[in-house]
């Protein structure tokens, strides 16, 4: 091969590196430094805003808004190990030679791909205090005597998105799961078979263990989404006051209601370098994570 063609390779390798990193910038970092920027701010879209250095960061230390909506994102963390439990439990069972597997499994993932705004609007109406189904039936059951004010009041309003997000999740993540059942050598489960291994026993010292990789994935995964969460937010408590949202949700109606664009990008980034601290401890967590088994 002749230097010249050499260097034609090395220049189109390095328009291939070039376009990503360019593309990376323009659609990642830059936003990334504007909001840094218009979080040191006092702005308004309508009105401007002057420099205002750390207020805002300071301000944010001061309402009690941000923490409550802090507090609720921590809170929303606690769908994980549900989703976990209950995603790894349905593709159990699913992965199983049963009758109709294939419908079941088509049937948890239906929730995944339905938008997620249809979604929110019909769990609205199942939640709804006078017309709701789940008020009618445990009314009319005798469960209970009054109707309960599943979007009205917290911390009821946000268990109810809770259940909407774990409802949608299951499918995705049994989805994951399933992919990782198949990755395990079926002469383990055999061997521990022909060992006398119960059931239990082979799903708590033989699956559960080699499946491990996965199930860290999967933690990742759903807790960096339980995070930002925002869509059930917005559709199921459009009208909760801002202490009964999540920080994302807080952050887009400090934006885009009140156009306090200078707070909102502050709450951005302090919101981003809770991601990124909660991401870097979940990395190092899925890179410890190795499989071994025993019973």
């Amino acid at each position: 091969m002749t230097s010249a063609r050499k260097r034609a390779q090395r220049r189109t390798a390095y328009l291939f590196l070039f376009l990503p990193a360019a593309l990376l910038g323009a659609f990642a970092f830059y936003p990334m430094v504007g909001v840094f920027i218009l979080s040191l701010r006092h702005y308004n879209p309508l009105t401007g805003g002057d420099f205002v250095g750390a207020a805002n960061y300071a301000r944010l230390f001061a309402d009690p808004n941000f923490w409550w909506s802090l507090l609720n994102s921590v809170i929303y963390l606690a769908v994980t190990p549900i989703l976990i439990i209950l995603s790894l439990g349905v593709a159990m069972i699913l992965r199983e030679r049963l009758k109709g597997r294939d419908f079941f499994r088509t049937l948890y993932f239906v929730p995944v791909v339905t938008p997620i705004v249809i979604i929110g609007i019909t769990w609205r109406w199942i939640f709804h205090e006078d017309l709701g189904l789940l008020n009618y039936i445990l009314v009319e059951s005798g469960i209970v005597t009054h109707k309960v004010h599943w979007l009205t009041s917290y911390p009821l309003n946000l268990l109810s998105t809770m259940v909407v997000t774990i409802w949608r999740g299951i499918g995705y993540y049994m989805i994951i799961f399933l992919a990782g059942l198949t990755m395990i050598p079926t002469e383990l489960e055999e061997a521990a078979i022909l060992d006398g291994a119960s059931w239990l026993k082979r799903t708590i010292h033989v699956t559960v263990p080699l499946l491990k990789p996965t199930i860290i994935t999967v933690f990742i995964l759903s807790s960096i989404a339980a995070v930002k969460v925002f869509t059930e937010i917005y559709v199921i408590l459009p009208g909760a006051p801002s202490s009964n949202k999540t920080l994302v949700a807080y952050m887009y109606q400090t934006a885009f209601e009140q156009f306090d664009m200078g707070y909102a990008s502050a709450i951005g980034v302090l919101l981003f370098l809770f991601t990124l601290v909660f991401s870097y401890f979940n990395m190092r967590l899925l890179e410890r994570g190795g499989a071994s088994w025993s019973y």
